[in-house]
């Protein structure tokens, strides 16, 4: 039977690192349906007590980032009596951080998105994925930090995409069948040149979704005959051990995990 966990998830800021931690912790759990509820931007009492009614129309959990201590409190208490189960994930680490330090923290809200030099590094990065992205513009590619090569639909652009937003310039070029490899791709030293690759059957499932999105038969097209894609791939296999590059299974891995594997290979480089 298949339990529902309800997360209320109030911040300060834009919530992100809540819905991380919330999506992290709930995926621990199996056969249980998971609900988030973001609250962002609160800081201030008026915005807090409209949050109230939403909470107590759907009990659940409460996290909070809130560095306000005032709000923080009001919460805290709300909470309690209302008897829901409330959780203020960042004053322990806070408070660990001033005992360790003997610093006290300024519990400015959103200070981790502050337009300091990583926040312009993370947008140029982004600006050149997005110019750099399916084989564009590589005439300045040897801009790049990281290059993904990959046959269509092995998650190459929001793994790109997530990279970018680690401040790092990610370009991704597609491999077409019966097409030669791009020069650069087989002269350069310098660049990191990672392969991206999944298993056909998987491929499949991906690119018939992909189809059926655009309108098009699945089962008149070689793009998602199991025979012709499971030859792209085992084509696309022996270019990438010819070439020596690192190879990551994309199969059963997020976004985030293959992105954890490709700045792996790079810290080794």
């Amino acid at each position: 039977m298949t339990k529902k966990l309800v997360i209320h998830l109030i911040s300060d800021s834009t919530g992100e690192t809540l819905r991380s931690v919330g999506a992290a912790a709930a995926a621990q759990f199996e056969n249980l349906a998971y609900e988030e509820n973001v609250y962002p931007l609160i800081r201030s009492k008026k915005n807090l007590e409209r949050v109230y009614d939403k909470i107590l129309e759907n009990p659940g959990i409460v996290l909070c980032t809130i560095v306000d201590d005032e709000i923080s409190k009001m919460l805290e208490e709300f909470c309690s009596r209302n008897k829901i189960s409330y959780m203020p994930f960042m004053n322990n680490i806070v408070s660990l951080i001033e005992t360790e330090t003997k610093t006290k923290a300024t519990k400015k809200p959103g200070g981790q998105h502050q337009l300091n030099d990583e926040y312009f590094k993370r947008i140029e990065a982004l600006n050149f994925t997005l110019e750099h992205d399916d084989g564009q513009n590589t005439d300045t590619i040897s801009g790049a930090e990281i290059i993904l090569v990959g046959v269509s639909r092995t998650s190459k652009t929001p793994t790109c995409i997530y990279l970018a937003n680690q401040g790092i310039k990610a370009a991704n070029i597609p491999l077409v069948p019966e097409q030669e490899l791009p020069n650069f791709l087989t002269t350069s030293n310098d660049m990191l040149i990672v392969a991206l690759i999944t298993t056909p059957q998987n491929l499949v499932e991906v690119r018939k979704k992909r189809a059926i999105e655009l309108g098009l038969d699945p089962k008149k097209d070689d793009y998602t005959n199991i025979n012709t894609v499971t030859k792209e791939i085992d084509d696309a296999k022996r270019i990438f051990n010819k070439m020596g590059w690192p190879t990551i299974d994309t199969t059963r891995r997020s976004v985030e995990e293959t992105a954890a594997a490709i700045m792996n290979i790079r810290a080794q480089k």
